[in-house]
């Protein structure tokens, strides 16, 4: 509307009108979407431009609105609600417990020669056929469930998740081992390990899978050094026992193997004993087995301990973080009466580092949101700039925010619009009652720790009494005072000149236009230069010496 050339991405599914109008192909948008119902011209040569744009236009329409992407959109809903989780883990905890019965009672079929012979066994009868109906149903439930969880997720958000790949997995073993394909008998365990999607579906669960995975690769790389350490062990035994213990020593793989059984079930069974059939101490033998036990058992071991608790505690607490980020932007959320631009306020704490930094970065925000260089943003630019901010949630400033924003119209022109000083005001304040709602969710959520609760409501408290607040909304009255001053000087400066020309006008009629000599005279020339020129803030802005000339004018 204001005429200005601006550069913006345009979604196309917001288009909803496209015409030629003045040699110009229109788009006419959503006054609602992205676009804020703006008109977007395009001048182009040749007829086949507006045809190209409205194929395209209703093909991102019909791709849009398509009936393939609302069943899309509602068996998701249905996928990933509450009841249908449960009873998606209620179905795989049966299963489970039917394959371990399975491995337990071991079923045979009637037509098998044993049932033949002692039909009546606990293992005869319908068991077998009964499991493997059972096996059949859980199959096809579990092939149309994975089929529905590609389908509202495809693709990318289906094969990032770990868990839908192991479902993956375990379902085409499932289908493998139901076409009993001979010599594939043994892939029929591989559906007692589905009982682990339970920790994709519940987070305590999934938080202590998510724990262990992480701390495989730093355990691998202290299993790596302690797999050294048993190698040149074993390297030394063998060279050392080998003649005295050919079956347990007489090579580097049976030594490692004595070794494992010493270190696993502390068992020193060979023909290596400490104490000889004299009664003395084969000293070889007995300092052997103390660098093993204190290498090995006392070292290695307890360093692969180590590093898997470490990093189990590191990996957790990263989890109880992100459930608490979690829990803190739901809090957020939950508060009322903000302005609307938390998203915006969680990126800037994260960009800005000093007040320096924060004020070039509102400053920068102040002229993106004032498209057209006005000099001043209403709700209109601050509604539209804000939607394109690219935050997640989307900011949507409605009209109860805006004034919040402006402080009732306390923080505004007469007109109801932001300069950048108003502007600059209102978001370090907004940042600094963001920090304050943030300290009181956080100790709230720490309320049961009472040192970290002190210390946060104390921050909290410091910032509330603050004057730097105070400071900062009076420069932002000097500032507006300072303008409105200069604002006021013009118009008396203006108003001295418009009485001046009248005055002089006068003149002339009284002197029938004669050059009035008292406006400049010889006389009056040293007590004008001692008087302060006009616009200026000394003296009473050259009204003397109008006053003296209309005076004289009136003797004359």
């Amino acid at each position: 509307p204001s005429g200005e050339v601006m550069r913006a991405p345009l979604p196309l599914e917001e288009v909803t009108e496209v015409t030629n109008e003045d040699g110009a192909v229109v788009l006419r948008t959503n006054p609602d979407g992205y676009s804020s119902g703006r008109v977007y011209k395009f001048y182009c040569q040749g007829n086949n431009w507006r045809n190209l744009i409205e194929t395209n236009v209703k093909a991102e329409h019909a791709r849009v609105n398509s009936k393939l992407k609302v069943v899309r959109q509602v068996l998701r809903r249905y996928y990933n609600s509450r009841p249908y989780q449960w009873f998606l883990s209620t179905t795989i905890v049966v299963n489970f417990f039917l394959v371990v019965y399975e491995s337990q009672v071991q079923p045979l079929p009637q037509t098998d020669p044993f049932c033949v012979a002692d039909p009546g066994h606990a293992r005869c009868g319908n068991v077998y056929e009964n499991l493997q109906t059972f096996d059949i149903l859980f199959t096809a439930f579990f092939t149309l469930e994975l089929a529905i969880n590609m389908y509202v997720h495809w693709f990318f958000a289906f094969v990032k998740n770990p868990w839908n790949d192991f479902d993956f997995c375990i379902v085409m073993v499932s289908l493998v081992n139901s076409a009993d394909i001979e010599g594939l008998e043994y892939l029929s365990g591989a559906r007692a390990f589905r009982i682990f999607r339970l920790a994709g579906k519940f987070n305590s669960l999934r938080r202590i899978v998510a724990a262990l995975g992480s701390s495989i690769l730093p355990m691998a790389n202290a299993f790596l050094i302690g797999g050294i350490f048993l190698l040149i062990l074993a390297v030394l035994g063998t060279e050392f026992f080998k003649m005295r213990d050919e079956v347990n020593f007489g090579t580097m793989f049976r030594t490692v193997y004595s070794l494992w059984l010493m270190i696993a079930f502390g068992n020193w069974d060979n023909d290596l004993p400490v104490i000889k059939e004299d009664g003395t101490v084969d000293t070889g033998v007995l300092l052997y087995l103390i660098v093993v036990v204190v290498v090995l058992l006392w070292i290695a071991l307890q360093v692969v301990l180590a590093v898997l608790l470490d990093n189990f505690i590191a990996a957790t607490a990263h989890e109880d973080n992100i459930v608490r980020k979690g829990e803190l932007l739901e809090a957020n959320a939950q508060n009322l009466n903000t302005g609307g631009l938390e998203p915006l306020l969680m990126e800037m704490l994260k960009l800005f580092d000093t007040s320096e930094q924060l004020g070039r970065g509102i400053k920068k925000l102040f002229y993106h949101l004032d498209y057209n260089n006005a000099g001043t943003i209403n709700y209109e630019k601050m509604y539209q700039g804000a939607k394109k901010l690219q935050t997640d949630p989307q900011i949507l400033v409605s009209t109860e925010d805006w004034k919040i924003l402006i402080g009732d119209g306390a923080n505004c022109t007469p007109e109801g619009e932001m300069n950048i000083a108003h502007f600059e005001f209102m978001m370090r304040s907004q940042v600094k009652s963001y920090v304050q709602r943030n300290l009181t969710d956080i100790a709230a959520m720490h309320e049961e720790e009472i040192e970290q609760h002190i210390i946060l409501t104390s921050l909290r408290l410091l910032l509330m009494l603050d004057p730097s607040t105070r400071m900062e909304t009076l420069m932002v009255k000097v500032t507006e005072l300072s303008e409105d001053v200069v604002s006021l000087r013009t118009k008396m400066m203006q108003a001295v000149k418009r009485i001046e020309t009248a005055a002089v006008a006068v003149l002339k009629a009284t002197t029938g236009g004669a050059a009035p000599p008292t406006l400049m005279n010889a006389n009056e020339a040293p007590e004008r230069a001692n008087r302060a020129p006009v616009g200026t803030m000394g003296g009473n802005f050259g009204l003397p010496s109008i006053r003296g000339s209309i005076s004289e004018a009136r003797d004359t």
